[in-house]
């Protein structure tokens, strides 16, 4: 009951005390036959069959209330680390063939997904890239997993202008066809031009900036969500924005930049609201000032950067890339499930001040 309504349905002066609301209580009947809409095991304790079930059902408590207690046996599994797991999972990074995308595409292959496809600009990967393949084909299987059941993970590459919609759809139907499932898309492409003038920016080199921060962000998205719907077997959408959509970067003129990654979480949110419906789950990672080969063009050439940039948060230093691993790893996981619509914030606390 809400206070509208207790003032016009309060009839005895019991309902009131000093100018105060006294609102009835609920009876201990109606609190106990009240239904659970939600439910971490297929078992329901109520009349009413829960909304959503998690794969590793059951799980937390639920899992702890259907577990006979036997107090000589320790194999109780810790489901709190499969949660986390990605085992068999296929999925797509934009960017890739170096710096962020790397990152977060070599964390996905070692919480356990079967093949990342790597899309970049690129004719040829990097060495570094093909360092990380190597690595992540040396990767031990799941601990839950036997090699037969979760096989070695594989990082591939595929060439792709992530600008040309039709080669990006074109590519990632192709992984479809060949993998039979998308379950991760991480839209990583990005592009950071040297500052101009706001009143004197140019067009084109504007027209550059949104083309691939904004477009190829949402082709990307659109290719591995047309593949999720395809198999039906929902997924997660992590695009990549920056602390730069939400704030303006004091002292920097990059109004191209700014303005892509704003639209990203826009995007973000309007996707989310159009895919949760088929499971499809869409998010925004931003982060701060983290040392990246995109960023290096300032810091090297501009010393004093260094410092500046690392006095702008709490923590007092800039990011690593591996920082962002974690985070990613949870998006795109299990353990994520009631996250959509969400940008992520990773900057040292650089929006606390």
């Amino acid at each position: 009951m809400n206070v509208v309504k207790a003032l016009r349905t309060a009839r005895a002066p019991s309902h009131f005390m000093r100018g105060r609301i006294v609102l009835p209580l609920a009876s201990s009947s109606a609190q106990s036959t009240r239904p659970r809409l939600f439910a971490s095991s297929s078992v329901s304790r109520s009349e009413r069959e829960p909304q959503s079930v998690s794969r590793l059902a059951p799980i937390g408590v639920e899992a702890a209330l259907q577990t006979t207690k036997d107090s000589s046996d320790n194999s109780t599994p810790r489901k709190i680390f499969s949660e986390f797991a990605l085992p068999d999972r296929v999925g797509i990074v934009s960017g890739g063939g170096r710096g962020l995308g790397l990152e977060m595409a070599m964390a996905l292959c070692e919480a356990g997904a079967r093949a990342i496809y790597c899309l970049d600009i690129h004719d040829k990967p990097t060495e570094e890239w093909q360092a990380v393949r190597d690595y992540v084909g040396r990767l031990k299987p799941l601990e839950q997993d036997t090699p037969s059941q979760n096989p070695a993970s594989r990082l591939e590459y595929v060439k792709v202008n992530v600008t040309d919609q039709n080669a990006v759809w074109k590519a990632v139907n192709e992984i479809g066809d060949r993998e039979g499932r998308m379950d991760v898309c991480i839209a990583a492409a990005g592009v950071l031009k040297p500052e101009k003038d706001v009143l004197e920016y140019p067009a084109e080199e504007f027209k550059e900036v949104m083309s691939i921060n904004v477009n190829g962000v949402l082709y990307t998205a659109q290719a591995a969500g047309q593949q999720m719907r395809r198999f039906g077997n929902k997924g997660s959408i992590i695009l990549i924005a920056s602390m730069s959509g939400s704030i303006t970067n004091h002292g920097h003129a990059w109004i191209a930049y700014n303005t892509s990654k704003s639209a990203v979480l826009q995007m973000t949110r309007s996707m989310a609201c159009e895919l949760g419906g088929e499971g499809i789950r869409v998010n925004s990672l931003s982060p701060g000032h983290i040392y990246t080969k995109m960023t290096a063009q300032y810091l090297d050439s501009q010393p004093h950067l260094f410092s500046k940039w690392s006095s702008l948060n709490p923590l007092g230093r800039l990011g690593r890339a591996d920082e962002m691993r974690g985070v990613v790893v949870w998006l795109a996981s299990d353990a994520s499930t009631y996250c959509t619509g969400s940008d992520i914030l990773v900057s040292g606390g650089h929006h606390a001040w």
